[in-house]
């Protein structure tokens, strides 16, 4: 009987040694639950679009896309299918450097094989002007939507699932252009996905900005907000006040040469976006950040001669008189002759940071601006404070870019949501960043990818979020790239995937795949270490 005890005895021992064993090694196996997640992330991620669609299902096989492919278009009228063609031609002219391909562009609803078919014809009005499905089989990848801005935007997605190669400007050889099969749905969260880019503080000219907006697009981005005015320079041509660029555009931060847009250019740039179904909004800043405009023309001031010209990086010192006639007389007139150049809803007006403006004066002045710019038919944007002003309402869109807008709310405005120390494109990622700013903090690319505008504003009053580019420090591509990429990766992925499906370590892997992308377009973006390794 003993002999028989000690040996259940030692049959017990070894099973609760083994428990113990397994309870430690399951301990330390979810003692990081971060290190899990990644793991198990990255185990299960079948793609790295960004951002990341709202469903995605992988199939078996793959789509190859072959120098006897075609493009076919199809919409539910003449109108539509024209606008498909333009979609079509410029993913042409995408895929054509780096493939060598002649794709054929065919106005029909029944592709060929190995062929890709854009279409509108069977797009449901639920996914919007911007959803669509994408369904990749071995034979073709079709891409449906409600309307030819949603077929844009999976075609954006279209291009990601392709090699890495496919961005390159040159002809490649030796790739294999294929897409894994799967079905794809898919439509935006918010409708306003901005990037905002200051060409008074440092003039980019025409080229550069487009270039902008390019690569802004395939991240789905669908605003660029141009901060066009400053007390560094006026940056827009107005035929009545030609000494606006004459003298106020002939400089900028640091005394360089400074430059202006002329109306055609504007319109080019518009016309450009557009085309990329991006909405370009101008901005006028006033009341304050107004020294271009006041060095240009005397009688904007109350001793009726020109402010010197400004080259510095200090705010809050300029100001419009704000109960002269002839100040709305010519707010007016720029407003009227943007407008007529600027097919967008809306008109910014600015309204920061007036420091020297008497918040009773401030507050009339806004109220009437805002006045005039719905007066030609446009819908007013303001940065905060413009809400706290007694004759702004809900007419007027806040952006909101301090973490106050009890008024904004209290009056049911609108919002995008632009919070410093969130979405501030001229932040430094840390303190070794060569160019920009840190009086908002520092926003490394995960602090830029975990936030959600609901922490600042009601759902129901947001339009969007909007990350701005200042360029008091920022003079060249290179270093606009720098600050721009890939923080804007992760805000196009906040404006466009609902909340509940971002997760930061199943981004990263994302992320880091498409650092390649990125290099292959010759973006100068920031390699985070922590990211690309």
């Amino acid at each position: 009987m003993k002999k028989k005890h000690n040996k259940s005895f030692k049959s017990l021992s070894l099973i609760m040694l083994a428990i113990l064993i397994l309870t430690f090694y399951s301990i330390s196996l979810f003692r990081d639950k971060e290190e899990v997640q990644s793991v198990f992330v990255e185990e299960t991620s079948d793609n790295d679009i960004i951002p990341k669609p709202l469903r995605y299902e992988k199939g078996t096989g793959k789509f190859l896309l072959t120098k006897d492919s075609s493009i076919y278009v199809k919409g539910n009228n003449e109108a539509e299918t024209e606008e498909l063609s333009r979609i079509a031609e410029l993913l042409k002219e995408k895929l054509k450097p780096s493939t060598g391909f002649e794709l054929n562009i065919i106005r029909g609803e029944k592709p060929a094989v190995s062929s890709i078919y854009l279409t509108t014809i069977g797009g449901e009005e639920a996914q919007g002007n911007e959803g669509y499905k994408m369904i990749t089989t071995s034979e073709n990848v079709k891409i449906i939507a409600y309307k030819p801005e949603g077929v844009f935007r999976g075609v954006q997605t279209l291009k990601q699932l392709l090699p890495t190669d496919i961005v390159k400007s040159t002809l490649v050889t030796n790739v294999e252009w294929s897409i894994p099969v799967s079905t794809i749905n898919d439509k935006p969260e918010y409708q306003y996905r901005g990037l905002m880019i200051d060409v008074a503080r440092h003039f980019f000219t025409e080229d550069e900005i487009k270039r902008q907006i390019d690569y802004a697009a395939q991240y789905k981005i669908n605003r660029v907000h141009l901060h066009l005015t400053d007390d560094q320079g006026w940056r827009i041509e107005i035929k009545k006040y030609p000494d606006l660029t004459l003298i106020g555009g002939s400089t900028e931060v640091g005394g360089g040469p400074g430059g202006y847009y002329t109306q055609d250019q504007f319109k080019s740039i518009v016309k450009y976006a557009a085309d990329r179904y991006i909405e370009i909004i101008p901005e006028v800043d006033m009341p304050g950040h107004s020294n271009a405009a006041l060095a240009s023309y005397g009688f904007l001031n109350p001793d009726g001669k020109r402010k010197p010209l400004y080259t510095g990086t200090d705010v809050g010192f300029s100001s419009f008189m704000t109960h002269s006639e002839k100040t709305y007389e010519f707010i007016s007139d720029v407003i009227k002759e943007i407008s007529e150049i600027s097919p967008s809803k809306y008109f910014h007006i600015g309204g920061d940071e007036a420091e020297s403006t008497k918040k009773a004066d401030y507050d009339y002045f806004v109220g009437r601006v805002a006045k005039i710019v719905e007066g030609y038919g446009k819908t007013p944007i303001g940065w905060d404070p413009i809400d706290t002003a007694p004759e702004i309402n809900s007419s007027v869109v806040l952006q909101n870019w301090k973490d106050s807008n009890e008024a904004a709310r209290e009056k049911k405005m609108k919002m995008i949501i632009s919070i410093a120390s969130k979405a501030y494109l001229d932040m430094k990622y840390n303190e070794s960043t060569p160019y920009g700013l840190d009086w908002a903090g520092y926003i490394p690319i995960e602090t830029a990818y975990k936030w959600d505008p609901t922490e600042y504003a009601p759902r129901d009053l947001i339009l969007g979020l909007e990350a701005p580019l200042w360029t008091e420090t920022i003079s060249t591509v290179e270093q606009m790239d720098f600050m721009i990429y890939p923080r804007l990766l992760g805000y196009a992925e906040i404006g466009w995937t609902p909340k509940e499906l971002r997760n930061w370590d199943e981004y990263k892997i994302r992320l880091e795949k498409q650092g390649e992308r990125l290099s292959n377009q010759g973006i100068n973006y920031y390699r985070d270490s922590g990211i690309w390794k």
